[in-house]
This record gives C-alpha cells, structure tokens and sequence, in this order.
C-alpha cells in the first residue's frame, strides 16, 4: 500500500490499485465520528461522443445521470438498504463523473459490502427503466426552473462553441423520453469498470479493514482488462460563441455575470493548478468582500453582492465575476471594466494567501471535505492535489505580475438575468 503525503500538513492518504483496475484512496482520522466512502466512476454527463471497441457511439444528453437513477433502483432501493444498517446514502452525477456514496458511523464493513453490490452486481430490468422516466422527467421540469441552473448552462453555451456542457445534465424532455435500456446498457459496460473508477474512503476508518474488506469482495470476481473508450475530441476553438445575452427567469434581483474566457496554452510552462491559484488570488484582492471596489458599489447601492471564481473548464480557464443588482445597464460596464484593469494588491495578496493555507489545514477536520477534495482532484487533475499548500507557499508577487500580463481578455461575454415579466 502507498502512502501520499500530503506536504506540509503532516497528513497521509493511503492508495492501493486492486489487480482488477479499481484505485482505493483512504484517508483515517480517529477523532471524527462518522466515516464516508465515495466510489466514482468516471462517466459524466459531458460524455455524449465515444469509439468503443471499434465502434462510435452518440448517446443522449441526460445518458449518465438516467444511468444513475437506475443503479440506485432494485426490489428495494439503495437508500432503503443502506437505512436499514443505520446510514445514509447518495448518489450525484456531474459533467466528468458518476458518485455513489454512504456516510456511517457503525457498521463499515457492511457499508462498503452494500455499495461494491450495488454497482457490480446490477441486474438491468425494463421495469426499472420506465418506472424512472417519471421522475427523472419531474426532476428536469423542476431544474429547468431554476435559476442557477438556466445561468449556468446559458454562460457554458455563451463561452463555448464545441464542447457538449451547455445543456442541463438531465437532458431534455425529448432526450429522457428516447432513453432507452438498451443505450444505459452500453454505458453500463462501457465506462462502470473497476479500472475506470476510485473509491475514496474517509473518516473513523481502520485502514486494512477498509482494504481487506474491499479486497474480499473481490476475491471471487473476474474482470476483463478494461477496452477504454475514446472519447472525442470537441476542438474547442478560442473563440467565445455569443458576447452578450438576456434571459429571463424566476429571480427577484436582476443579475450580471462577465466572464472571460482564457486558452490554458497561453500559460504553456507553468504549472496550471499556480494559474488558477493566482487568478482566484487576483480576483479575490480586486472584488472581494472587504475590497474597496465593492464598499463604493455598496455603498452606492449599486450591487448587493459580488461574487467571483477562476476555474479550469478542459482547455481553458474561465474567469468570471458577478452581481446581483437593480442596475444591471449601469454596473455591466463597470464590473467589465474593473476585470479587465485589475490591480495587484501585495498586502492583501499575502494576507490572503495566508488565509487559504489555514483554509486548507482546517479541512483536514471535517472527513467530508477531505473526500470532496480527493474526489475533485482525481476527477480533473487524475491524481491527488498533494502540494496544495506548498504551491500557495510559493506564490510570489513577480510571479503574479508575469501571468497577469500574458492575460488576455479580448474573449469576454456579458449574461444578464432577469426576473421574468407577469
């Protein structure tokens, strides 16, 4: 077993990958109450295009997450089963991957049996199939209507003209009603193999419990070497699709959103995850909550808020910030402004930086976010994030001011929301 030692913090998560593919990750502490285990497949919702076994595929919008209504639904649904030894269970899908999850306090072994059951034992019935239809389509009626959820995705389908993550996860009505056995079949066998997936195990947990368990399970089962599927590449041009755009939907305030999109091959070189650090760094120094820029904007009853993130999307990063206001015409060009003419702040860069490193040491209290953590960073980055404070540590001024100048912000776009008209 392989010990990662997270650097600077004196914390160590333990991996070993199974002889059939399948990579467990398990981070101990004794002194939480509870324990989670996350077993991720990695299959999203973004993964509509595929060559499999010589063979391309299209599937339909909404394909993974269909999938994972059915994995929870037998005789008597996983919930029930994972209630009935005293704990709860989840699962969730997103744009890279597929999670099914339990969280306990007692009875660990029996946890991780259910959950490795439930995946790998699955018997596919009609039955199920149309029994969920009904539900997963209440489910998109219900996220159509929210207004996060509309924003989002309108600001992927402004930013990007190839990539297939400017639709809700669920799909469409039309696409629900096409799914068929069949196609979560193919899924199935497709992508929900052992080599294609991570179970990450954190909290009160004995580390060869965990691991002798799992290995148990396993012990009997025969795996073909997994034939992985090609996904296909979207081409993703630097060119955003649509600069500006209105919507309408069910908020109260109106909304503004600019967001820039940045090609990751402008930073060819440096390391990707500083990027992102410094940018969430620039972004927090120049619109945070104790800035300058917003106590005016607030005090002139501008904005209620603002708010602010840099993220890697695949090959690029999107910088955005936003607000919620009665003003949208009037702050639109102000926040696009102030984005684009950004100051580095030295003193409350630092102190920020110091900030995020007591932020990171303090999530090793909660086994919760250490699993989220675990989980991200294999799903995006492909391994675990294990110089996080190191990298924060290192981060210098003139470093900040040599990424800040190869910014580039000609690929801007502007979402305004509205609230809807009676």
């Amino acid at each position: 077993m392989k010990k990662i030692e997270i650097k600077g913090i004196k914390e160590i998560v333990y991996h070993e990958t199974l002889a059939n593919g399948l990579n467990v990750y398990i981070w101990s502490n004794k002194y939480c109450h509870s324990f989670e285990g996350v077993l991720n497949v990695f299959y999203g919702g973004d993964y509509l295009d595929f060559t499999w076994k010589n063979k391309k595929y299209h599937v339909h919008r909404g394909g993974a997450h269909y999938l994972e209504h059915i994995m929870c639904e037998s005789d008597e649904p996983m919930l029930a089963k994972f209630n009935k030894i005293g704990s709860y269970s989840n699962a969730v899908t997103s744009n890279m991957r597929t999670s099914y999850e339990f969280i306990g306090t007692t009875n660990l072994k029996e946890n991780i049996i259910l959950l490795l059951k439930s995946i790998f034992e699955k018997q596919f019935k009609e039955l199920e199939v149309e029994h969920e239809r009904v539900p997963i389509l209440e489910e998109q009626r219900m996220r159509y209507d929210s207004p996060d959820v509309k924003a989002y995705f309108t600001l992927n389908d402004m930013l990007f003209q190839k990539y297939p993550n400017n639709l809700e996860l669920v799909g469409s009505e039309e696409d629900i009603k096409e799914i068929k056995l069949d196609e979560l079949e193919l899924l199935y066998k497709a992508f929900y193999h052992p080599a294609n997936m991570a179970f990450v195990i954190t909290g009160n947990v004995d580390v060869y419990e965990c691991i002798s368990t799992i290995k148990k399970y396993f012990a009997d089962k025969e795996f073909n070497i997994w034939d992985k599927p090609k996904l296909k590449d979207y081409k993703e041009g630097k060119k955003v699709n649509i600069k500006r755009k209105i919507i309408e939907t069910n908020i109260k305030v109106p909304e503004i959103t600019v967001a820039v999109k940045v090609p990751i091959k402008l930073f060819k070189g440096y390391d990707i995850l500083t990027i992102v650090s410094i940018l969430n760094l620039l972004l927090e120094s120049n619109f945070g909550s104790t800035t300058l820029f917003k106590e005016e904007l607030v005090e002139k009853k501008l904005v209620y808020n603002l708010f602010y993130s840099a993220y890697k999307v695949y090959d690029y990063i999107i910088m955005e910030v936003g607000c919620r206001t009665k003003y949208p015409d009037e702050v639109e060009g102000i926040l696009q402004e102030k984005l684009q003419n950004m100051k580095i702040y030295e003193d409350e860069i630092m102190r920020k930086i110091k900030s995020l490193i007591a932020t990171i040491v303090l999530s090793y209290e909660n086994f919760e976010e250490v699993n989220d953590n675990i989980s991200n960073s294999l799903t995006y980055e492909g391994r675990i994030i294990d110089n996080e404070k190191e990298i924060l540590e290192n981060i210098k001024i003139d470093y900040i001011e040599e990424i800040f100048n190869i910014l580039n912000f000609k690929e801007m776009v502007t979402l305004v929301t509205l609230p809807k008209k009676d």
